[in-house]
């Protein structure tokens, strides 16, 4: 049957050429530029995938956005093409949604999708990063954080790509603490347990770290303090790591910002007495009163504390990755002056309202056998309660 598309008659819809379904399906990744729908069948080896106008093959009134003014031998080419999944396709060809699927809006998804695939087709090996969640309630709260929003974080900020256990390969650790009881009614088993999940859970990453398999970890975590400075402990410094903060506000996300102020941070010696017992408190998320320490502690420890230079403490101190690494180098600067100024000591009664980088901050680096075991406290009520020792000899 004959058809007639402006000044030219055609005996069928002209076909794309093979060279532009080449380029088509190259350039999209094998996947939907809306979805992102992997678009080949792995059950019965079938591509699923759908080639789209994103200016109409025709200038006919019922051809999609067939009236924008792009010469016909043009319409089927690779540039004038996106490569989609079936929903998707029959979406943006809808008459009804053709206001909100125009053709800049195409375009610009063309364009995004295309290039993303081209960066991460380029990455090397190297560029893989491990992706370790952990999570748990927080005084009754739960909190996640999505595979996808991960992947994005990542993406953004390290120009890596994200590995999860149900990828193909089966690189991501998942630390669930969700399962775990109220603290509150049963201490000691509270923290027995969560580091109990926590060794565990690392194993498969111990073990690629020593084949030499994992080369970089991005780390979400989120669940009582004390456990994520036992984290930051188990995985030490050895392996590149990548830690994320999450923020609250307009947008929940886990991304840092460079747009807020970068703060530097202090140490002060608030109390000396005649002891090689040394007291540490760190004043980010909040101020801690000396007063609700320990009466042992507090009497006989030379006490200190690490807080931010010209800021009220606050739970969104650590925005700025540069917030972050700053406090990094005051706690290690801490540990370093111990060293020198308390040459017998051999524990530190530490006191954290800290971010959750801050805390996973804590425990890495530590020099094993060689600098004091960490004493964890955490409060309860108003005072506070030892929790769990790290880096005792």
């Amino acid at each position: 049957m004959k058809i007639e598309v402006g000044d030219h008659i055609v005996e069928t819809r002209p076909s794309v050429k093979e060279p532009d379904k080449l380029k088509l399906w190259v350039r999209s990744g094998g996947r939907c530029v809306i979805c992102n729908k992997y678009l080949l069948d792995l059950n019965y080896d079938i591509s699923i995938g759908e080639m789209a106008h994103i200016v109409g093959w025709s200038k006919a009134k019922k051809s999609p956005r067939g009236d924008a003014p792009l010469a016909l031998n043009q319409r089927n080419t690779v540039d004038n093409l996106i490569l989609l999944c079936a929903d998707d396709h029959k979406i943006v060809d809808t008459k009804s949604l053709l206001e909100e699927f125009t053709l800049n809006r195409l375009m610009q998804h063309k364009l995004d999708h295309e290039s993303r695939i081209h960066h991460l087709t380029e990455l090397q090996v190297d560029s893989e990063s491990i992706v370790l969640r952990m999570l748990g309630g927080i005084r009754g709260v739960s909190v996640e954080v999505s595979k996808e929003h991960a992947r994005n974080v990542i993406f953004n900020s390290e120009k890596k790509f994200a590995k999860f256990m149900d990828s193909f390969d089966k690189h991501g650790i998942e630390i669930n603490l969700n399962t775990l009881p109220d603290p509150e009614e049963s201490w000691e088993a509270y923290w027995s347990i969560g580091m109990n999940i926590i060794n565990k859970s690392l194993r498969p990453l111990i073990e690629g770290v020593e084949k030499g398999a994992f080369r970089h970890l991005s780390i979400f975590a989120m669940t009582r303090i004390p456990l994520l400075v036992y984290l930051g402990y188990k995985l030490g410094d050895k392996i590149p790591s990548s830690l994320y903060q999450k923020h609250r506000g307009e947008q929940e996300t886990w991304m840092w910002s460079e747009q807020v102020k970068a703060e530097t941070f202090e140490i002060i010696r608030l109390k000396e007495v005649d002891s090689a017992n040394v007291a540490l408190i760190l004043s980010l998320s909040g101020n801690i009163n000396p007063d609700n320490l320990p009466p042992d502690v507090f009497a006989n420890s030379n006490l200190y504390e690490i807080r931010p230079v010209g800021t009220t403490p606050n739970r969104d101190i650590l925005r700025n990755k540069t917030s972050y690494e700053n406090f990094n180098k005051t706690y290690h600067e801490f540990l370093s002056q111990i060293e020198i100024t308390h040459k017998t000591c051999n524990e530190i009664h530490l006191f954290p309202s800290v971010p959750i980088t801050a805390a996973i901050a804590c425990g890495r680096g530590l020099m094993r056998d060689a600098q004091p075991a960490i004493i964890i406290y955490d409060r309860t009520g108003t005072s506070y309660k030892q929790t769990l020792t790290i880096n005792s000899k």
